[in-house]
C-alpha cells in the first residue's frame, strides 16, 4: 500500500496443471505455466491463501505454508531474501490455520491460537518487541487464543476468541512493536487491515473502523481520522468485510455488496469515479458469497462460482484480457466454476472448483507463481500445487 500494500485478500486453493488436468477455458497465454512438479495441496480452511503487495502465501492441508513472489525483506519466510516465481516452503511452520500478507511482512495463525510473523519489521509490524526483520517465522509476543489475523501495510491486527481486538506496528492510531489492545470495542468476530486503517466486524453484524480517513475509508460520513473505533454508517446484517488500500467492501447476508472510500479507479463498483464516505451499493451483484479488496481493485464470487472484478486494471489484474479499468463489476471470462478469490497490490487470484489456481496481473517479482516474470492480462496457473480439495467458502478475504 503506498502505501502500496495489498492484501488480502481472500482464501484459496491451488493445484498444478499436471495434477488437475487441462482447462481449455484458460487462455493459451497460460500454457507457459504447464511445466513443473506438483508438490503442494492446500488446506480447506478460510485464510488458505493471501496476496500481499508483491508476494503470496498459501496453507497446505498438513498445516505447512508455501509462498512465492517478492522476498527482499524475507517475507517468504525461507531464510533468504531471494524472490521466487514458484511456490516454496516457509520454514518451521507445521500447524497453520490461516495466513495474511501485508506490504512487506507476513502473518500466520496457528491452530493453537498463536500468531507467527516474518519479513519487514521497521515499524514493529511483526509484534516481537524489536524492529529487526525476520527471514523465518517468529512468534508474536503477548497474544494468544487468536481467531482472526490481518496484515496491513505496516501494521497488523488480530481478534482473540473473547472478541477483543489487538494491533501492532504503525498506523495513524497505533505505534507499538508489541500487541496492544484496541479499546472501545468488544464482541468482534473478524478483522481486515488496509493501508492505514482497520475494519472490524462485530457479532451483531455491524462494522466498525479505526485509523486514517482522508478518503472516507472509515465509512462514517466524515473525512476525519479516528483513534478509537467508529461505526460504519448504515450497515447491518454484514457477514464479511474486506479492506483495500483506501477503500472497503462489506458483504451483506442477502448476498449484495456495499463499498465506500477512494474510487479514483472505479474500485467501488458504482459506475463512476466519485469517492464516498458512506457505503454505496455495488452495481449488478447478487448471490455473492465472498469478496476481496486490493490496492484499487475489487472482486466478488457468487454462489454459482462466477467471478466478477472491477477497478484498476493497468497491469491486467482483472483477468479480462485487457488493461482497461472497470467502474462496475464485469465477469472474468474463461474460468470454470470458481470457489475462492484473492486480490493483491496489482494481481488477483481465482481458485476453480477443479482445484486449479489462476492468477492475473503484475509479475515483476514472480507473484503470479507461473515460473515467469511476465505480466498477464489473462489467468495463468500457479506451479507446484496439487491434490486440492473442493472449497466451500461462505478478502473477502472476506473476513
Amino acid at each position: 500500500m503506498r502505501s502500496t500494500l495489498k492484501f488480502v485478500t481472500s482464501a484459496v486453493m491451488l493445484c498444478s496443471l499436471a495434477a488437475c488436468g487441462g482447462n481449455d477455458n484458460i487462455d493459451a497465454q497460460s500454457e507457459r505455466a504447464m511445466a513443473g512438479p506438483p508438490d503442494m495441496e492446500l488446506a480447506a480452511d478460510d485464510g488458505r491463501l493471501a496476496a500481499g503487495s508483491e508476494h503470496v502465501l498459501a496453507v497446505h492441508v498438513d498445516g505447512r505454508v508455501f509462498a512465492w513472489g517478492r522476498n527482499d525483506f524475507g517475507q517468504l519466510g525461507i531464510n533468504n531474501n531471494t524472490s521466487s516465481n514458484t511456490a516454496v516452503n516457509v520454514v518451521g511452520l507445521s500447524a497453520v490455520k490461516s495466513v495474511s500478507a501485508g506490504e512487506l511482512h507476513s502473518l500466520a495463525l496457528n491452530r493453537d491460537g498463536s500468531v507467527w510473523s516474518w519479513g519487514s519489521n521497521a515499524q514493529g509490524q511483526l509484534g516481537t518487541g524489536f524492529i529487526s526483520w525476520e527471514r523465518v517465522p517468529v512468534r508474536v509476543n503477548g497474544i494468544s487464543n487468536v481467531r482472526s489475523v490481518a496484515a496491513g501495510t505496516i501494521h497488523s491486527a488480530a481478534v482473540t476468541t473473547n472478541g477483543n481486538v489487538w494491533g501492532w506496528g504503525r498506523a495513524s492510531y497505533l505505534a507499538s512493536n508489541l500487541p496492544k489492545q484496541i479499546v472501545g470495542l468488544t464482541n468482534v468476530r473478524s478483522v481486515s487491515a488496509g493501508a492505514d486503517y482497520t475494519l472490524m466486524l462485530k457479532n451483531d453484524g455491524t462494522v466498525w473502523a479505526i485509523g486514517s480517513n482522508g478518503q472516507g475509508q472509515l465509512g462514517n460520513g466524515s473525512f476525519v481520522s479516528a483513534r478509537t473505533p467508529v461505526m460504519v454508517t448504515g450497515l447491518s446484517q454484514v457477514k464479511a468485510i474486506a479492506a483495500g488500500d483506501s477503500h472497503a467492501l462489506a458483504l451483506l447476508q442477502n448476498g449484495t455488496v456495499k463499498a465506500w472510500g477512494l474510487n479514483t479507479s472505479g474500485q467501488l463498483g458504482t459506475g463512476g469515479l466519485q469517492s464516498s464516505s458512506t457505503p454505496l451499493s455495488v452495481l449488478g451483484l447478487s448471490g455473492v458469497k465472498s469478496i476481496a479488496a486490493g490496492a484499487k481493485t475489487s472482486m466478488a464470487l457468487d454462489v454459482n462460482g462466477n467471478v466478477s472484478a472491477w477497478g484498476e486494471n493497468s497491469n491486467g489484474q482483472l483477468g479480462i484480457g485487457n488493461k482497461t479499468r472497470q467502474t462496475r463489476p464485469v465477469l472474468v471470462p474463461g474460468l470454470k466454476k470458481s470457489s475462492a478469490i484473492s486480490v493483491g497490490a496489482a494481481m488477483t487470484g481465482v481458485i476453480q472448483a477443479d482445484g486449479i489456481v489462476a492468477m492475473s496481473g503484475s509479475n515483476s517479482k514472480g507473484q503470479l507463481g507461473d515460473r515467469s516474470w511476465t505480466n498477464s492480462t489473462n489467468p495463468v496457473r500457479v506451479l507446484g500445487v496439487s491434490n486440492v480439495r473442493p472449497l466451500n467458502l461462505g478478502w473477502a478475504r472476506a473476513q
